[in-house]
């Protein structure tokens, strides 16, 4: 019997590394699951495994061992969870990233931890080391009671031309009158920052090539003039009765706040898509009766969605004025024992609506309230087509509202039902 050659050997023994025999999306998938330096550290196994690890998304590096699912946004107070699941390698993994080689293209930098000056050093040098390595993106969350600064020093002038995104959780970020850098960011994500009225429009003036601009937080804003600008993503805002935006290209807006005035926003032809979730006194400034003044703001708009709670009486208006309206999401929160049928003033503020889509949530302590007073009219709408209600459960409220659309939208061609909320 002849012997078996080397390369059977080698495919059916014990020599064969089948790991490495895998495709590239797999071994960078399971590299994604260990800590950078790691992952890393794996380019010297072998000419296979070399450069793998560049095609990792982010270099992640936290002092606090996070859960698996957890996102940076929602990030807060964790002093507990620093304290019981610290990551003792923290400092250590820092400073050997400090020392990459200066030819290493790296893609994107996350940094979580506590904003202790015993940490700042090395985090200081870890992001001016970033910035050597020709850096494209940055996420910064601190997760202690620290008023940690992100050292904007490092980015003055044209230092950091690559840089494209920079998402900053928890910090302080104060850029002076004439900063000059920035100006490379497409995309800026402050979320619960400790910045004054001064600060964020000096920051936002640099930023003069912003794509995307995302602002979670008490963001006091004057004007927002970002001619690039095609998304904004504005949640918890504070009062803005003085508040303009001159953003001309912007494509997409969601807004959770105070009552945006009618002059809020000038001309705006690009935008298609809005999300609104207006806050106040107990929501009592977000009642259908608002609905003229959406309108208002926002008439070429084709895709619109609105959060409502109905916590009081209300007799709404139905302006015809979303000619453009084609895609209507409504998530309602109201009582149990309110019918739904006054949703059909939407259907007749957008006569060329082609989808509707409702998510309806019941809250038992607004059953003192009195609801939506909604007078009957003989209707018909000639162009919806599609209509998706999640959230059923079967309720005579919702089968009321979908044999209300089956009688008057003779065009409906699909109604779907789906018991997970949208």
């Amino acid at each position: 019997m002849d012997k078996p050659s080397l390369q059977s050997r080698y495919c059916n023994g014990y020599l064969c590394d089948w790991i490495s025999r895998l495709p590239d999306e797999i071994l960078v998938s399971i590299l994604d699951k260990l800590d950078s330096k790691t992952a890393v550290s794996t380019s010297l196994l072998s000419r296979r495994w070399r450069h793998l690890w560049r095609f990792l998304e982010p270099l992640h590096f936290s002092e606090v061992i996070l859960p698996g699912n957890y996102c940076w946004v929602r990030l807060g107070p964790m002093e507990e969870r620093l304290t019981k699941n610290k990551d003792h390698h923290f400092l250590e993994s820092l400073q050997w990233f400090t020392r990459l080689k200066k030819d290493t293209a790296l893609r994107r930098l996350s940094i979580v931890f506590s904003g202790s000056k015993e940490c700042s050093d090395v985090v200081h040098s870890a992001i001016a080391s970033a910035v050597e390595h020709g850096i494209r993106e940055i996420d910064m969350a601190i997760v202690g009671k620290m008023k940690y600064e992100f050292p904007w020093w490092l980015f003055s002038g044209n230092r950091s031309p690559s840089l494209t995104s920079l998402c900053l959780c928890s910090c302080k970020l104060s850029v002076p009158l004439n900063f000059g850098g920035f100006s490379s960011l497409t995309k800026l994500a402050l979320v619960n920052m400790y910045m004054s009225v001064k600060e964020t429009q000096v920051l936002l003036r640099c930023c003069t090539n912003l794509v995307t601009l995302h602002l979670i937080g008490m963001f006091d804003i004057r004007i927002l003039k970002l001619p690039k600008l095609k998304e904004l993503l504005w949640l918890w805002s504070s009062p803005l009765d003085k508040f303009k935006v001159k953003t001309p290209n912007l494509q997409r807006l969601e807004y959770c706040g105070q009552m945006l005035p009618t002059c809020t926003f000038q001309s705006m032809p690009c935008l298609e898509h809005v999300s609104l979730q207006y806050l106040g006194d107990i929501y009592a400034e977000y009642h259908a009766d608002k609905l003229q003044d959406i309108s208002t703001c926002f008439p070429h708009v084709r895709r619109l969605c609105l959060r409502y709670q109905i916590p009081k009486l209300v007799r709404p208006r139905t302006p015809d004025t979303f000619l453009n309206l084609k895609v209507l999401t409504l998530n309602i929160t109201t009582k149990s024992s309110d019918d739904l049928l006054w949703m059909v003033m939407f259907l007749i503020a957008a006569p060329y609506l082609v989808t509707l889509r409702t998510t309806v949530r019941y809250l038992s302590h607004l059953d003192s309230r009195k609801g939506v007073v909604w007078d009957d009219i003989d209707f018909q709408h000639d162009n919806l087509k599609n209509v998706e209600m999640h959230n059923f459960m079967g309720r005579d409220n919702d089968i009321g509202l979908a044999r209300l659309l089956l009688c008057r939208a003779p065009n409906v061609r699909c109604i779907s039902f789906n018991q997970a909320p949208l």
